[in-house]
């Protein structure tokens, strides 16, 4: 078992929180696994407070596994391929949780080929406006699916069916007519209609899925498409596609990565498909701020990444990511989509050891635009990281990592000069202090300390107090924006019993 505990109270218009996660596994004798995670949050950081004893399961499975079959029972976290037609997962970070609840069966034919299935219900929640601190519509879903897995050694492949049955109500349809994309466009010009009939929706979605391995030589490839049908709320049948590529493959020892995304569903709201972003999630405190948000309903980008290892220890990186939307003309809203280079972002770092082991660096340089015509959106920002570190005989460590970025809003041509600057000290891996610098020159800092304390038996307390930028935290395209913490303090306790 395992248990964590966050608690803050800051001043201002600080979200004060108070959360608790205990999470119970058991493995029993006969092969059946067993997890479960129960939560109290009264508030909690994001999302709705913990209502009565049967709100605080977040999670149930049990598992069963044989030389046959793998049984699952309860919330199903499942990924086929790369996610195109089926990834349900839970970040707490960003409040999310997309699993079905029902089962999932494999049973092994041979040592090479696997059928399944899989079906669930789930009303899934999630928000469309980053800026929400509670999801702000809920989809109730009914899912049926088999499939096949066929493992060799330099090939492999998968193919799954699946139908998912969606009920859209009044609200979820208002609230999605808010959104600035095409679906959004085109429920926004039946607000007549909406209003004076209030409907509800239900329809029928179909998903082919098929996915495919291989080597040649050094060179390793990845494909994956799904077809999917679909109706377009409150009108016809209409299909669309979800296309993606990687490849990965090794030249006088560079290391290069390659991928191609295409996704093009633009009237449906998927709520179980979330494929590969295709871009860097930068670990920039500052860049992260302007993190794409991916539209997986119409996106198409690729992204390749170099990476290089010299014999004194010398890592040289560099990513370049691209995307835009499908320009797309729908004859029903005289409405066309425009974006041509809506994003793109270059990023190279270098970073070294030193010969003795105890000097660390690490120097980057990360150039970020986004040109968004329909959310009225354009930015660009020049950031460099930097991270040094050095290590003491006996075993302590001092790291300083700093950040400068100049950021641009092109709509009214305002810039920002922002700075970030955080130094720890490591006493022999017992504890650690860190401070905490994040401003704009000319302007007021945001000035915190954290000491964290390692406990026997794995357990660990972190003490913060002071303020706290927020912004945005993401997880698989997805973000959610954290409030500002002013001059407060935030408590964390984690313990493995």
């Amino acid at each position: 078992m395992s248990y964590e505990m966050k608690a803050a109270e800051g001043q201002g218009n600080s979200k004060n929180y108070f959360e608790n996660f205990l999470d119970i596994n058991y493995f029993f004798d006969n092969g059946l696994y067993l997890f479960s995670q129960i939560e109290y949050s009264n508030p909690p950081l994001l999302g709705l407070k913990t209502d009565g004893l049967s709100g605080m399961i977040n999670i149930f499975y049990l598992q069963y596994s044989n030389d046959k079959y793998d049984l699952n029972l309860g919330n199903l976290y499942l990924l086929y391929g790369r996610g195109l037609s089926m990834h349900t997962y839970q970040d707490e970070d960003i409040d999310y949780d997309n699993s079905l609840i029902g089962f999932d069966f494999t049973y092994h034919l041979n040592d090479n080929i696997d059928v399944f299935t899989f079906a669930g219900i789930k009303n899934i929640k999630s928000r469309l406006n980053p800026e929400n601190t509670e999801a702000d519509i809920s989809i109730d879903n009914e899912v049926l699916s088999i499939g096949g897995i066929a493992n060799f050694s330099s090939f492999s492949m998968h193919y799954l069916s699946m139908i998912n049955n969606q009920l859209y109500n009044y609200n979820d349809i208002i609230k999605l007519a808010e959104l600035s994309n095409l679906l959004g466009k085109y429920l926004a010009s039946r607000e007549n209609y909406l209003n004076l009939y209030q409907p509800d929706y239900e329809m029928l979605n179909l998903e082919h899925n098929l996915g495919i391995d291989f080597t040649i030589k050094s060179m390793d490839f990845y494909l994956e498409k799904s077809l999917v049908y679909y109706d377009k709320i409150l009108s016809e049948r209409v299909d669309g596609y979800k296309n993606y590529l990687s490849t990965y493959f090794n030249i006088f020892d560079f290391n290069i990565i390659y991928e191609y995304k295409d996704y093009f569903t633009p009237y449906l709201y998927n709520t179980f498909s979330t494929p590969p972003i295709a871009f860097r999630e930068s670990t920039s405190i500052l860049s992260s701020r302007n993190l794409h948000a991916i539209d997986f309903s119409n996106e198409y980008g690729y992204q390749f990444e170099i990476n290089k290892t010299y014999n004194n220890s010398l890592n040289i990186l560099l990513s370049y990511a691209y995307a835009s939307h499908h320009q797309y003309f729908d004859n029903d809203l005289d409405v066309y989509l425009l974006n041509e280079h809506p994003y793109k972002q270059f990023y190279l770092e270098t970073s070294k050891w030193d010969k003795t082991g105890k000097f660390y660096y690490r120097l980057g340089y990360d150039y970020y635009r986004e040109n968004s015509i329909e959310k009225n959106y354009f930015i660009k920002a020049y950031t460099i990281p930097m991270q040094y570190a050095y290590n003491f005989k006996k075993g302590n460590s001092l790291t300083f990592y700093i950040e400068f970025q100049d950021k641009i809003n092109e709509v009214d041509n305002s810039k920002e000069k922002l700075y970030y600057f955080s130094p720890s000290y490591n006493y022999y891996g017992k504890w650690l202090f860190t401070i905490f610098i994040d401003g704009e020159r000319g302007d007021d800092n945001w000035l915190a300390m954290d000491y964290t304390l390692n406990l026997e038996n794995s357990s660990q307390i972190s003490l913060f107090y002071g303020s706290q930028k927020g912004g945005l935290v993401c997880a698989n395209g997805s973000c959610v924006i954290q409030p500002d913490f002013e001059d407060g303090f935030k408590i964390t306790y984690r313990a493995s019993l």
